[in-house]
């Protein structure tokens, strides 16, 4: 898995490999070690130290709370071809 954030519109792309895929169609969810939580939390830790640099203004305010679902838009969700 590689996160990226798009350094022109702050928007960003989780990208999965293949067996990865396979997993998220299978089950739903990943089960990861505490190693891979903290690998995943670095990076986006990473984002987090940039991520207003790079946001449109009007989502600087934007706030979340813990365990809180993140709903993706209809646009956001695109097909993988393989």
């Amino acid at each position: 898995m590689k996160i990226l954030q798009n350094k022109r519109d702050g928007s960003g792309r989780i990208i999965f490999t293949n067996e990865e895929i396979e997993i998220l169609n299978e089950k739903g969810y990943f089960e990861i070690t505490a190693l891979t939580l903290k690998q995943i939390g670095n990076h986006l830790v990473h984002i987090a130290t940039e991520i207003n640099e790079y946001l449109p203004e009007e989502h600087l305010s934007v706030r979340s709370e813990e365990g809180e679902h993140i709903q993706l838009e209809k646009k956001e969700i695109k097909k993988i071809e393989k």
